[in-house]
């Protein structure tokens, strides 16, 4: 892989009754459909066999089209699936990384590495755990029988409840020790991250790395000092000007359960993105505050709730913490400190860190009600369904396209194409297949740093923004 290719994996989608919720959405919403044989034949046609679905490789064009309304409307129930595998994961970083429950630090990428140990065959796999995580393991288990007032670990309980487990049973722990046990030596976090970084890993690879995992819902500030720093050239290049966005998208808001780099979980479950995107559009000049409509596409019920939550609230804050030891570089820093600042003000009380979550500085920003209320959520699928109306100017998709294979990605720009106007743009971290004939052109990017780590070098993303050319 060429070295232009710069990755930091920052890893990275209650009770309230679903049905409710989708019907209060719909209410609002445009229509939306599944893509269509006609849209994606194109695709289907462009694709090696190898790089097809199987239902798919073997048959000739009317046998597809035939196929294609029971097959996408498969796939796209697969993938809502996948949502619950994220949650378990979620769970997991939660005993991994988590402050609030235990005070064991939160586990390194060196521990974690080496907790399996691999044997002559797949069946003499060694779970080895530290000292820390061992005693990670029973305070978590503790915590999740009585879980208080701990919305995570209310969350968790939930989750694994879908196992049947249950850690107030007499045999509970200990089959929910060996279920947590198992899920840890999945995750593989240092693993994946060599194969990010080996030159002999296919980029077919590198661009589809979570294809297999669970939609997770995570976020992270790096990103959205990406976006930010990708906006200001864009504008600069001319692509974007000067109040040209009215209506802007995003693909997977995100809701931060965890924080998966440094373990902090001492304030409510937030959401940053949209709010950071507005930001950014606002300190640029880019959007019209009084005539900003944002969108945000989710497949996850939780993510759906909670920003229906905010805007029905009107008020929402953000928590910002910031591990003072990490080398962030000085533009992400200074990110860090104005990051709210076009939107709202200085929250009045700010979350205090626990001791065990390290040197940590914390920012608390209170959205005006306006922004707050400039955002609505939408359940799409982006892989398999577009919505109608009117189009997008912009639309935001970081972190997303790397949890799907080339078909599914293929199918993704198709429908983010679909709902951008002619000239509209994508702007996404995740650098995509451009087949021939897309109505989709990269027409820059810009390479975006977050810090140095020692034995890695500079991390970061590289940012591309695509146009609609048709």
């Amino acid at each position: 892989m060429k070295s232009e290719f710069k990755v930091l994996v920052v890893t990275s989608i209650l009770t309230f009754d679903f049905a409710l919720c989708t019907v209060a959405l719909t209410a609002q919403s445009p229509p939306k459909s599944f893509i269509s044989y006609s849209d994606a034949r194109p695709i289907i046609e462009a694709l090696r066999a190898d790089l097809l679905p199987p239902e798919l490789r073997d048959q000739g064009p009317a046998a597809r089209e035939a196929l294609w309304p029971e097959w996408i409307a498969r796939h796209d129930a697969a993938i809502r699936a996948r949502v619950d595998a994220g949650d378990e994961d979620s769970v997991v970083h939660l005993l991994l990384y988590g402050t609030t429950f235990t005070r064991q630090p939160p586990i390194g990428d060196q521990e974690l590495a080496g907790i399996v140990v691999e044997g002559r065959g797949a069946a003499e796999r060694t779970f080895v755990p530290s000292p820390v995580l061992t005693a990670r393991l029973s305070d978590f288990l503790a915590a999740l029988a009585s879980p208080g007032a701990n919305e995570r670990l209310e969350f968790a309980r939930q989750v694994i409840g879908r196992r049947g487990l249950d850690p107030t049973a007499a045999d509970g722990r200990e089959r929910l020790r060996r279920y947590l046990e198992e899920r840890i030596a999945s995750i593989g976090r240092a693993e994946r991250t060599a194969r990010l970084l080996d030159p002999d890993t296919s980029l077919g690879d590198k661009l589809t790395l979570f294809r297999d995992r669970g939609l997770s819902s995570d976020t992270s500030i790096f990103t959205d000092f990406g976006v930010e720093q990708a906006l200001d050239a864009m504008k600069a290049a001319g692509a974007l000007r000067a109040g040209s966005v009215r209506r802007v998208a995003i693909v997977g808001p995100g809701l931060d359960f965890i924080d998966k780099l440094d373990g902090y979980d001492f304030y409510p479950e937030q959401t940053v993105q949209p709010f950071a995107l507005i930001d950014s559009l606002h300190r640029f000049e880019l959007a019209e505050p009084d005539r900003l409509e944002v969108v945000a596409f989710d497949v996850s019920a939780r993510v759906l709730r909670h920003l229906e939550a905010a805007r029905a609230g009107r008020s929402y804050t953000m928590v910002l913490p910031r591990n003072v030891e990490r080398p962030w570089s000085p533009e992400l820093a200074d990110y860090w400190e104005r990051l709210g600042n076009w939107i709202g003000e200085a929250a009045p009380r700010v979350p205090a860190a626990p001791p065990n979550a390290g040197r940590v500085a914390v920012r608390a920003v209170a959205v005006r009600p306006s922004a707050v209320a400039s955002v609505t959520s939408i359940d799409l699928n982006i892989v398999t369904e577009r919505l109608a109306g009117e189009p997008f100017d912009l639309i935001v998709a970081t972190n997303i396209l790397l949890y799907y294979d080339v078909f599914d990605q293929s199918l993704a720009i198709a429908n983010i194409a679909g709902m951008l106007r002619p000239g509209g743009l994508l702007l996404t971290n995740n650098r995509i297949i451009e087949l021939p004939d897309s109505p989709l052109t990269s027409v820059g990017h810009l390479d975006v740093g977050y810090m140095t780590l020692s034995g890695i070098g500079q991390t970061g993303d590289r940012f591309t923004w695509y146009a609609r050319s048709r």
